[in-house]
């Protein structure tokens, strides 16, 4: 199943952004550049919020998969639905065995998709880790309330 970017092309995309960014509102904004070259320069303000950046940016928007046992497969994906719908997820489409859940236009844009591929005895689902997270707990919830 296709997924989307892991860890490091997704640290480095909001690594270099948020560095070119801080770097160039910093230089434009600091206007005493004497007392400025005594602390720090203005990239390496921006490489110490680049980090930071980078490393919250990976953490919460990088694509992970994940592989769910189907013991009772009627009542299993009965619960994965719930749990997809608690979300905000809706069925958008499917392409070549795999289905595509998404949120409604304005939140779609930041919660992103989920990619489900669902075999004889497991479910696959591909998504951002925040969102997989918050699934997970979900579907753990439901099972220890039946």
């Amino acid at each position: 199943m296709q997924s989307g970017p892991g860890f490091v092309p997704t640290f480095l995309y909001y690594f270099v952004s948020t560095t070119l960014i801080v770097a160039f509102v910093v230089s434009q904004g600091l206007t005493n550049a004497e007392s400025l070259a005594t602390w720090a320069s203005p990239l390496q303000i921006g490489l110490l919020f680049g980090l930071l950046g980078g490393s919250l940016g990976a953490y919460f928007n990088r694509y992970e998969a994940i592989e769910l046992p189907l013991k009772n497969r009627g009542s299993d994906l009965k619960r994965l639905n719930q749990s997809l719908e608690k979300l905000g997820y809706i069925e958008s489409r499917e392409i070549d065995q795999v289905t595509v859940y998404e949120r409604p236009f304005p939140s779609s844009i930041f919660a992103g998709k989920l990619l489900i591929s669902i075999n004889q005895q497991t479910v696959t689902i591909s998504g951002r880790a925040s969102r997989l997270n918050a699934l997970s707990k979900l579907i753990e919830n439901l099972k220890s309330s039946l």
